[in-house]
Parts: structure tokens; sequence; C-alpha cells
């Protein structure tokens, strides 16, 4: 009794201590924390067996905290409040479930959902201090030439689409809403594969580490902010000719978490793992969709950095997943995603001067084999994967018992 005793006031110390030390400021001004925060919601009430009480308390301290400690700002996207709301009800379902985990009651549930649930906020503390060593290191960035090749594909592309946001509030705010809820998507596409009945041949929980890892130490290989860090005020109603810019570094204060695109490859991957329910492959489809646009029309990324985050999701998905054709799309994503990066750094005026009858074709094929291929890997049943050998099973015992 005196060490659970002992946990719990370590617990209280802990929550307090998040409190003080920001966790708090991080809920309420952060938007992709906040979706973070409520996917760690989602997976506390369907994967953590709370009981009803439970359930209430978590839901009730959420709201509790928005209701007496309210935004001192505008909202940043429509619904904020309520997000926020689901963003402290996670953060109660953590403290309830590591003092479930104290106490003794479906310790074991209480321990394995508290491990899924910590992942996104080990991720969030690891990138984010990934992102400021690449801030530190790499001070100059590569817009200059990302911009100029998107001429290459007929214009500046991510300043039409920000023309394009402001002439429909409404779509605007929907895709602030996209844009940020990627954390949210990856929480629930993790939830609903640790709720299967067996394991699938995707370990989610590699991928969305491998996705994470990988393409912020790829923001040190060659980094960009996105036009409305590049181009400031500029941004989206002035784009600067192309012949203006020399296709040099330059010195911008800003995070390199453009190339390639991170946003577009987590929805790409969203998607490709979502296929297995019906209706569920749809709606991330649309995500997927919504993202892209979201990307571009927030001035985050150039329109190169979502046709590289293909090649990059298959080599993520192919490193993630077993099967007879991993190695094979595994290089096949790595080859593409060299490919480019390469032909930035070595030939960015060839590039940028390139006309659309070559650049188009390019594009489609670094967006269309990863396609192809990957249907191909996921498809494909090994004999030692469990969904294959349940399916065989059946014929198996036909011929044993004739």
């Amino acid at each position: 009794m005196f060490w659970k005793a002992l946990l719990l006031s370590l617990l209280a110390l802990l929550l307090y201590g998040a409190y003080r030390g920001g966790l708090f400021e991080l809920i309420s001004t952060n938007p992709p924390a906040q979706f973070t925060y409520l996917g760690i919601c989602v997976l506390y009430f369907s994967c953590g067996a709370p009981s009803f009480r439970e359930g209430i308390l978590a839901a009730a301290g959420g709201l509790a905290v928005v209701l007496f400690c309210p935004l001192t700002r505008p909202s940043d996207f429509p619904g904020e409040a309520w997000v926020r709301t689901g963003a402290f009800a996670g953060v109660g379902g953590l403290a309830i479930i590591s003092a479930r985990a104290i106490l003794g009651r479906n310790r074991r549930a209480a321990l394995d959902t508290l491990g899924h649930s910590l992942i996104f906020v080990v991720l969030g503390i690891v990138l984010g201090a990934m992102l400021r060593v690449a801030s530190s290191l790499r001070p100059y960035k590569y817009d200059r030439i990302l911009y100029s090749i998107d001429w290459s594909f007929g214009g500046p592309i991510s300043f039409a689409m920000g023309r394009f946001f402001q002439t429909g509030l409404v779509f605007q705010r929907v895709e602030l809403i996209v844009y940020y809820s990627l954390p949210l998507a990856f929480a629930i596409l993790y939830a609903a594969h640790l709720r299967k009945a067996e394991p699938g041949r995707t370990d989610i929980l590699m991928m969305m580490c491998l996705n994470a890892v990988v393409g912020y130490s790829l923001y040190l290989l060659y980094p960009a902010a996105g036009p409305a860090y590049a181009f400031g005020a500029a941004f989206p109603a002035s784009p600067p000719a192309p012949h203006a810019l020399p296709l040099q570094p330059l010195l911008l204060d800003a995070p390199p978490n453009a190339m390639p695109s991170l946003h577009m490859a987590g929805a790409v991957l969203i998607w490709w793992n979502a296929r297995g329910w019906k209706p569920a492959g749809r709606l991330a489809l649309v995500f997927m969709l919504l993202t892209a646009l979201a990307a571009l029309g927030t001035g985050e990324h150039y329109f190169l950095d979502l046709i590289v985050a293909f090649p990059y999701a298959l080599a993520i998905q192919a490193a993630a997943t077993r099967s007879d054709y991993r190695v094979p799309s595994l290089v096949l994503g790595i080859a593409l995603t060299a490919w480019w990066f390469l032909a930035l750094r070595l030939a960015p005026a060839e590039l940028s001067s390139a006309p659309l009858w070559l650049m188009g074709p390019l594009a489609t094929a670094t967006v269309a084999l990863p396609l192809i291929v990957n249907e191909r890997l996921l498809s494909d049943r090994r004999p030692g994967d469990l969904r294959y050998s349940a399916e065989m099973e059946p014929a198996a015992a036909r011929e044993l018992n004739p």
C-alpha cells in the first residue's frame, strides 16, 4: 500500500510538473499538439477499456479545463474548443490509466494502452528536438530552387492554391482542420489495427516511427521551409518571377520541414493501410486528396514536395511490411527518392528550366510507380502470414478429412 501511495503521489507531481512545464500552454497554442492529444483520447476510449465512471471523469476533466481556462486568442480553426476538450480528456485518460496500472484493475490492459499512447508523446518530443537541431545546423534553405521547379510544372502552384483558399473562407477553414489533424488520423488508424482480431502484415507502430524519424532526418539533406516562410507577405498574392531569383540557398529563420512532405506521405500511408475497411478506405482517400490541397494552399509545401512523398512513402511502407515484395518495393522507393534528392542538389538549373513535357511524365512516373508496386506489396500473401494461414486452413482440413 505504501508503494502504491508513493507512485500515485509521483504521478500527481508529474502532472503538476507537466502543467508548470508548458503542457497546458502547448495544448492551448499548438493545433498539431491538440490533435495529438485528441488522438491519445481516441486510443484511451477505444483500447483502454475504461469503466463508465473513468470515461465520464476523463471527459468531464477535459471539459472543465476548457470552460475554466478558455482561449485568450482567436481560434486557429473552427471547433478548436472541442478539440482542446478532447485533448485535455486525453491527458486525463493518461492519468487514469497510469493510476489504474498502479492500483491494479486491468493492469495489463492499462500498461498496454499507456505504452501505445505515450508513443505519440515521445514522438512529439523527439521530432521537436530534431527539427530544432535541423534549424540550427541548416540555416540556409533551398526554397528558391523548389519554387523555380514549380514553374516547370506550369506555374507557381502553391501560390495559385493559396489564392484559391482566400476566395473560399469555409473551404480554407476545412483545409486547416485537415492539415492539423494528421496525428489524429494516425491515432485512429493505429487504434483500428490494435483492435483487429489478427495482426496485419504491416507493423503500424514501426511505420509511424520510421515515417517521422527518417523524414525529419531527410530535412537535414535538403532543407526547405515552404513558400509562406520563404516569400512572406508575397504569398500567395504576388508570386515573384522565377528568373528574378538566383538559384542559391536562402538564409531563412524557419524550420526546414518541406522536402519531402511528411504530411502528404503520412496521408498516403493512412490511405494504403485503411483500404482493408471499405468505408474507411474511401474516407482516407478523401483525406489524402484534401491533405495535398492543404499542403499547397497553406504555403507549407511546394508541388515537388508532394511528388517525392510517394516514393518515400513506399519505402516506409515496405520497411514495415512482411511480404515477398518487400525488398524490391523498398529498393524502388529509396531509389526514386534518392534520384530526386540527387537531381535537386546536382542539377537544379536543369530542373528549373526543364519543359513541362519532360517534368510532367517524370512526376507522373514518380507517383504512379509507387502506387502500382504498393498494390502488389500489400496484396501479396506469404506462407508465414497469419492471415494466409487462416485462409488456407479450411482447404487443408478438407484434404486431411475427405
